[in-house]
Formats: C-alpha cells, structure tokens, sequence
C-alpha cells in the first residue's frame, strides 16, 4: 500500500511540474526571428486575417527590409522588425509575409492582408484607395548608374530611365522632366538593377534606401550620382476602411517616442549605404 501511495504521489508531481513547464511555454512571450520588439506585449488589440496571425504584404524580398530567400525564412530586416513590433504590441503570436504587387496595392485592389510595409509614400490620389498610417519615415530618390557610363545633370532628360511601375519616380518623369526617351517600368527593383547591369537602360530612379545598398553590393558596378526629391513620408498600408488604423497609428507614435524607429534606421540602413550619407548626394532635377 506504501509502494502504491509513493508511486502515485511520484506520478502527481510529474504532472504538476509538467504542467508548470506546459503553462511557462504557452504564457511565454513569442519570437519573432531576430528581431527584439519594444513596449508591452498583448498592449493593444488588432483584427486580423488570420487568428493569432499578422498577415504583413510586401514588395519585394531584400536584406535590407526582409531579409530572407523567401517569406517563410524571413527573420531579418527593418520592415519585418516594424511588423514584429506591430505583431508583439497586438499580442499576436505569428508574422505570415504575402507578396503582393506594388501597382495593383496602391490603387486599393488587393486585400487578404492585414498591413503593407516596404517604404510606400504616402500620396493624396492613393489614399483615396488605401488607408495609411501616419509617417513612420522619409526618403527622396536616388538616380543610379553604371561606372563605366558615368552619368551627368546635362544629360538628365535623354536617359533611358528604369522606374517601379507604378510609382512616384515614374509620375515624375511623366510630369515633370518629360525626357526624350520612355522609360522602362518593372515590378521589382531586382530586375530594374539587373536591366541596369545589362545595358537596357542607362540609369535606376527608385527609393534612397533600396537604391543605396544596391551600389554597395555592385562590386564598383554601379553608382549613385544623385538624389531627386520625389518621395516623401512613408506609411503603413492597410486596406481602406480598416478597423486597425486608430491602434497602428498608436503603436507608430510610441515606437517615434521610445526611439524604437530611430533604433531600426540605425541598425539596418546606416551600414546598408555602404558608408554614403544621403545628405551628401547632389540634387538634380
């Protein structure tokens, strides 16, 4: 009877510390690759896609936003950090990454998404279609071309120019500098960049922060003669009439108070620019 009341009383505790272990894992806070969130979990509350999910919309895959070779090894990059932040505060446990398309995004045809990051400029005519955050940043453009065509501000308007289909930069060649040539629009900077290194097009007009690293990991290939100011602020997207954007814009506040932005941007776009400070880029244009 001893050996039976022991046996059982060993089998009870077993239980009891298993379930300690039990309640520590499912009351533990979540991780979010290599990315370490500020402020307090489960702080504010969001409706999502998906339960227990944040379902974040991206561009285009980059070392410098989400770093990854695809969207399920993602666990690196300013934009995938700011999502990890949003995630952390709403007490949301997974980040799920869904590639959509820049032009289609902008004029408010796509959803399944709870937000959008990848450095979209806030814009008059596109928040007549989408929702946005307020300003989480800024950034002019940067005109990139190769070393052995060296570019100049004289020959600005008869460049075959590279553009994001779509975007800002490509407004502005169609409204203001009017150049001899049309330009060539792409969905994706990687093959803008590519087209660039092929001689298909003279020069790359796309976001400092996309165009910066791009030169650094040229190899001398490529460079950054100058920046034009067009662009902006930049916003997080979410679909309009979005019941989020009180509590995103909440979280963008607290993230400027506590430093959490200034801490991203120093992190992965300072060492990204391969040494250029934006601010010492001539303007053109």
């Amino acid at each position: 009877m001893r050996k039976v009341s022991l046996a059982l009383g060993t089998m009870i505790a077993t239980a009891v510390i298993a379930g300690a272990v039990l309640g520590t894992a499912q009351g533990a806070t979540p991780k979010y690759g290599k990315c370490k969130p500020t402020g307090k979990f489960a702080s504010m509350k969001l409706k999502t896609e998906k339960a227990d999910t944040l379902t974040v919309g991206y561009v285009a895959l980059a070392p410098l936003t989400y770093k990854g070779n695809t969207p399920g090894s993602v666990n690196d990059g300013s934009e995938y950090c700011l999502a990890a932040n949003i995630a952390y505060r709403a007490g949301l446990s997974k980040i799920a990454l869904k590639k959509v398309d820049f032009a289609q995004l902008v004029v408010g045809r796509l959803k399944g998404f709870d937000v959008a990051m990848d450095d979209i400029y806030i814009k008059p005519e596109r928040e007549q279609k989408i929702d946005f955050s307020i300003p989480y940043g800024t950034s002019w453009s940067a005109l990139v071309g190769r070393t052995d065509q060296p570019l100049t501000k004289e020959g600005l308007k008869d460049l075959k120019v590279a553009v994001t289909l779509g975007s800002v930069q490509q407004k502005w060649l169609d409204t203001v500098l009017h150049p001899s040539q049309s330009e060539s629009t792409f969905d994706d900077p990687a093959t803008m960049f590519t087209a660039l290194r092929a001689k298909q097009v003279d020069a790359v007009l796309i976001d400092i922060p996309v165009a910066l690293p791009a030169v650094a990991t040229s190899d001398g290939a490529f460079k950054t003669y100058a920046q034009v100011k067009v662009g902006g602020e930049v916003g997080i997207v979410m679909p309009q009439g979005t019941p989020n954007r009180k509590a995103i814009n909440a979280m963008v506040r607290q993230m400027q108070k506590n430093g959490t932005l200034k801490g991203l941007e120093r992190k992965f776009y300072l060492p990204a620019y391969g040494g250029v400070d934006p601010a010492s880029l001539p303007y053109w244009g």
